[in-house]
């Protein structure tokens, strides 16, 4: 039998090995020059991925540079780059990171779901928690996307040897949480003190200008049954006070709400008229002294803040002070408006004070003040009294000096 001849030319061992080592030179200096960060190996146990350490493409320079954690990933989801925020984000070298599979590195609920969307390769974005050895999770948001990265990708984002290559954008939403629920925790405390502030409205109400009112209708009532007009003149005198003193508790009351002076008179003239009517009332000499030229117009909120933080300053000395004197100081410079409340009482301990719900009102001071990028500084100790400082920049609407 005769062998049938085989046409075409075939290569000798010697051209075969020559195509072979021009393959390899090609691929290691493709590896030098950065243009490769990983190589698939075929072995007895199937494909594997293997990094490359300090490639030098211009593309990593650019993703180290970024804010953002960036890696670059195989179809299976192995790092094949990533950048140094990531390395922070994940809380792992970047030896470790490369080389690593990306879902690995997701809270252990979070894997599965992480998985499947790395394997999808669709654009998009999730939220997902980050994991780092014997740390607490960290939120971050990941956006994916398929890019044309390698040596000679094709046009539908595979990369030169056929396989998919995804881009992960990782962005750390730890600090956007905690404003977020900052936020949150201001707006309960927004809500709270309105509802305390109408509860407090409706007590009044109730107890003072409800019960003199009604001292007036049963005044009213009396007189229609009294037949000597001595007694009835004594009795007009009497509901003539009674209603004096209601319109005192209304006008007490509405000052409280929003004084109408701090919008017509400014600030400085509001305090004193409240510094003064506190002293009457409670009995303390308070102090009242204006530094540098205040000015008449200030924002409205801050004027509100500054005046509502005195306020509730003089009813915590009324209330816990024991203070037999207090002193007061407003003063403006370079576009800072500062007011200091020193009083010579019984003093407290600030941090345990701030821990409780209450606060003494000091947690709604702190709060108004940060809101206006401002500071509060409370310096208290039993038996030794105390001071409270706050700074506010102060955006003036008119430049006039008050009085």
């Amino acid at each position: 039998m005769k062998r049938k001849r085989v046409s075409g030319k075939r290569r000798s061992p010697t051209q075969r090995l020559r195509t072979r080592l021009h393959d390899a030179e090609a691929t290691l200096e493709a590896i030098r020059s950065g243009a490769v960060d990983a190589v698939v190996v075929s072995g007895p146990r199937g494909r594997s991925t293997r990094a490359f350490e300090g490639a030098t493409h211009p593309y990593h320079i650019l993703l180290n540079a970024m804010n953002d954690g960036a890696a670059l990933l195989s179809e299976d989801g192995t790092i094949l780059f990533g950048n140094r925020r990531l390395a922070e984000i994940a809380h792992v070298s970047l030896a470790r990171l490369r080389g690593s599979r990306f879902p690995q590195f997701a809270a252990p609920a979070d894997q599965p779901m992480l998985e499947a969307f790395v394997r999808q390769g669709q654009h998009g974005g999730g939220e997902f928690a980050i994991v780092g050895k014997h740390r607490s999770a960290t939120p971050v948001w990941i956006a994916l996307s398929r890019v044309p990265l390698g040596a000679s990708p094709g046009d539908d984002g595979t990369a030169g040897n056929g396989q998919t290559v995804r881009m992960a954008i990782i962005t750390d939403l730890t600090d956007r949480k905690r404003a977020e629920a900052t936020r949150l925790g201001l707006l309960t405390r927004l809500i709270s003190a309105e509802d305390e502030e109408r509860r407090r409205i409706a007590r009044e109400l109730h107890d003072e200008t409800g019960q003199s009112l009604t001292a007036l209708l049963v005044g009213l009532r009396a007189i229609a049954d009294i037949t000597g007009l001595a007694k009835v003149r004594a009795m007009a005198e009497r509901l003539r006070a009674v209603a004096a003193h209601t319109v005192d508790d209304v006008g007490r009351l509405a000052r409280g709400l929003h004084p109408a002076v701090l919008d017509d008179k400014g600030l400085v003239a509001a305090a004193r008229r409240h510094v003064s009517e506190f002293a009457k009332s409670v009995g303390v000499v308070v102090d009242l002294r204006v530094a540098g030229s205040v000015p008449r117009r200030l924002s409205p909120l801050v004027q509100s803040t500054v005046y509502r933080i005195l306020q509730e300053a003089l009813t915590n000395v009324a209330r816990h002070a024991q203070a037999r004197s207090v002193g007061v100081v407003l003063k403006h410079d370079r576009a800072v408006l500062e007011l200091a409340i020193r009083d010579n009482g019984v003093g407290f301990d600030p941090a345990a004070v701030l821990n409780e719900a209450t606060g003494l009102g000091l947690h709604g001071m702190q709060e108004r003040v940060t809101l206006l990028g401002g500071t509060v500084r409370i310096e208290s100790r039993p038996g030794h009294g105390t001071i409270i400082r706050v700074r506010i920049p102060t955006p003036t609407i008119s430049s006039h000096a008050a009085d």
